[in-house]
Order: C-alpha cells, then sequence, then structure tokens
C-alpha cells in the first residue's frame, strides 16, 4: 500500500469512526434517555437521525447500527497497518493477512451496498434520513475507491481476498481460531437478538404489537380506549409521518396502560393533491393512506388499517389492497369506499378543521387542552396524561 492511500484511508476511517462514535451517542439518547435533548442531526421531520434511531431499523441482530460502525472503521484501520503491527514481537501470525488493500475494498465496497439498501429503508419506510448514516455510507465508497489495488479489476480483488482466505483456513491453528471467533460472535448475536438489550426499541415495538391484538374491543370509529374516558387525547396524523409512527405505538401503549384515556386519530395528509394548505408536493401518497384508512372505518376496521399502514408503509393503491386481503375488510367495498366522493368530503373536513385550529405539522397532539407538536419521550407523554386524570390500571388512590 502506498504512503498516499495509507494516509487517505487513515483519515476517511478516523472521520468514520467519528461520525459511528456520535451516532452511539445519538442512539443511546435515543433510546435510554427518556429526556435526552435533540442531536444536532436531528434538524427536521425529513432529516432527523434521532427519529430513525428509535425505529428497529437502526439495529441488525440486536446490535446498534452505529456499533458496526464502529466495528467497520476499525477494522479498515487495522488492516491498513496490518503490515507493520505483524512485525510486533508476538504478532507475527498476522502476516496470515496477506493482500490487506483487496480485503478492505472488499468490506467497503460490500458496507456501500448494504447501505444503499438501509438508505432506502431510511427515504421510503422511515421517511426520514439520518445525516450522519448518510455521511458514513458515502465514507465507504471513497475507502473503497482508494483501497483498490492499481490494475486488479473488482473481481479479481475478490478472488485475491477469497484464495487468501481459503489459504488461512488450511492451517489447523487458523481454523481453529476462525471457529472460536464464529462461535463466540454467535452467541453474541443470538443474546442480543433474544434479549434486545441494546435495542429496547425493538422490543417495545414487538410488546405493542402483540398488545394491539387485545385493542379490537377497546375500538369505535376513530376513537381507541373507553367510550367515557376521562382523559381525551386527540392527534392529528400523516400516514409517511415518521414521527406519526412512533406516537401511533406510544398510544396503543397509553390506552393498554390506562384506564381512563382513549385516543381519537383525525386524518391531515401532507399532500397537496388533497390538501389546499400545502405549497409543494409533501408527503407521496399520503392522502392515498389517509382515504384508505376512512374506508376501513366504515367496516369499523379503522384502527386496524391504521396499523397496517404506519407498519407496512405501502406505497400504492396495489400493494395497500394486498395488505387488506389479510384481513377481515370487504376489499371490493374497501376500494369502493376509498375512492368515493364521501371520503373525499371526509378528508378535506379533517384538513378544515385542522387548518381552524392553525394546525399545519404532523403529529400534532392535544391531550385535554394541552397542545404539543412533535413527539417526545413515552415517559415525558406519560406523564402529561397523569397531570391530565389518567389513571394506570391496577393504581391505587
Amino acid at each position: 500500500m502506498t504512503k498516499g492511500k495509507r494516509i487517505l484511508i487513515t483519515v476517511l476511517s478516523l472521520i468514520g469512526l467519528a461520525l459511528s462514535i456520535e451516532l452511539c451517542v445519538v442512539y443511546y439518547n435515543a433510546n435510554f434517555l427518556g429526556a435526552a435533548k435533540p442531536s444536532i442531526c436531528a434538524i427536521n421531520e425529513a432529516m432527523n437521525c434521532d427519529s430513525v434511531a428509535k425505529t428497529s431499523y437502526s439495529q441488525f441482530f440486536g446490535i446498534p447500527l452505529s456499533v458496526w460502525g464502529l466495528i467497520l472503521y476499525i477494522f479498515f484501520l487495522f488492516m491498513t497497518y496490518v503490515d507493520k503491527i505483524q512485525n510486533i514481537k508476538f504478532l507475527g501470525f498476522l502476516k496470515v493477512f496477506k493482500n490487506p488493500q483487496s480485503y478492505i475494498f472488499c468490506i467497503g465496497s460490500l458496507s456501500f451496498i448494504l447501505s444503499m439498501i438501509l438508505g432506502s429503508i431510511s427515504i421510503f419506510k422511515i421517511h426520514s434520513i439520518c445525516i450522519f448514516c448518510f455521511m458514513t455510507y458515502f465514507l465507504d465508497l471513497l475507502i473503497a475507491i482508494c483501497s483498490k489495488t492499481k490494475g486488479n479489476s473488482p473481481l479479481k480483488e475478490v478472488k485475491v481476498s477469497f484464495a487468501d482466505f481459503i489459504e488461512a483456513v488450511k492451517v489447523k491453528k487458523y481454523l481453529i481460531a476462525l471457529i472460536i471467533v464464529l462461535l463466540i460472535a454467535a452467541g453474541i448475536l443470538t443474546y442480543t437478538t433474544i434479549s434486545n438489550v441494546l435495542a429496547p426499541q425493538v422490543a417495545k415495538q414487538k410488546e405493542m404489537q402483540a398488545e394491539l391484538k387485545m385493542y379490537n374491543n377497546l375500538s369505535n370509529g376513530y376513537e381507541l380506549g373507553p367510550k367515557d374516558a376521562l382523559v381525551v387525547i386527540n392527534e392529528y396524523i400523516d400516514f409517511n409521518c415518521g414521527g406519526c409512527y412512533l406516537a401511533n405505538l406510544y398510544f396503543h401503549r397509553i390506552v393498554n396502560e390506562f384506564e381512563n384515556v382513549k385516543v381519537i386519530q383525525h386524518n391531515l395528509p401532507l399532500e397537496r393533491s388533497c390538501n389546499p394548505n400545502m405549497q409543494h408536493e409533501g408527503h407521496k401518497n399520503s392522502c392515498l393512506k389517509a382515504r384508505y384508512a376512512m374506508a376501513a372505518e366504515k367496516q369499523n376496521k379503522y384502527w386496524q388499517m391504521s396499523d397496517i399502514l404506519f407498519q407496512e408503509s405501502p406505497d400504492t393503491e396495489e400493494e395497500i389492497l394486498k395488505l387488506a386481503q389479510n384481513t377481515e375488510l370487504n376489499i371490493n367495498q374497501l376500494k369502493e369506499d376509498a375512492n368515493s366522493e364521501a371520503i373525499n368530503n371526509e378528508i378535506a373536513q379533517s384538513i378544515k378543521e385542522a387548518d381552524s385550529k392553525q394546525i399545519d405539522g404532523t403529529p400534532t397532539i392535544y391531550i385535554g387542552i394541552r397542545k404539543i407538536v412533535g413527539i417526545g419521550s413515552y415517559p415525558e407523554l406519560k406523564k402529561l396524561v397523569i397531570e391530565q386524570g389518567g389513571k394506570e390500571k391496577g393504581s391505587i388512590e
């Protein structure tokens, strides 16, 4: 490896390491510290590292993606200097790494491909992007480009790396070492996946999804909870809003934990095709999703459809209808209602009502008369509900 490449890969890896450390802090604050302040990359709804960190997509095998990033950039740095490190006494076994530059290229390229998949999930599934995450994605590409051996094709780099691996595992001591490392890694990943000790958002989502099945007898139209509830929460949502997705999970949990609280969901699609207040195109297909949610209400399945739209994030009418086939909904009736003038009028009325209250963003929440724009942590929300008179199930007055 030339001196210039070594310096460049080192600088890029150190930048990636710094970003990964910051993302670990963001992840920890978002998922373990309920009262943490927004991070510096929580810019708006569309660009919000905190929102992305709170989703189940921010981990892999129960380990935060930011931690995987730390491991990746440490690997790059290690391989960049492995030819120097192997000269240290007792570390001569590292000479098994014969073509570290090729390994960096292969892992960097693979990381970039996986990053593009994660980026697509962020854009089309979560509807919010993490700026720092995207910076690491392109760092991976730059590192791969910089590490490519002159004159070698990408395929040859892969062949060289694979040949070195096969040659190494033919040596008994290296094979045993590899097996031990793989067993330890498998044990750690099994534990983190099952326990979700590092991914509380995944555990909460599983818990809430299980609880959702219990809510059918508590739903009535756009309301969820006891009809005569003391505390009424009005929630204005857009099905393509990342914060609304989180709020939806939180409010299902609230209804399950409190005996005198109900939630009323109001549709406020932020898309110009049905919302005349929008100055730009807005959230693509949010009007379509609102129509189908309100159409499902005609069959008393609003909350079931709401859950599908938030959890599955379908992009087209065809995808919505396909998902609806797994429910008790009458599909033909659902499609007819969703495309009816009556539903269009209902959406228009819902938008007009929100406009009269000067609501122009989602999620906007009223807990009693208390207005909240956006969504904080669950403990904060729970505290507000209690302050308004919410009574937890099983509590003693």
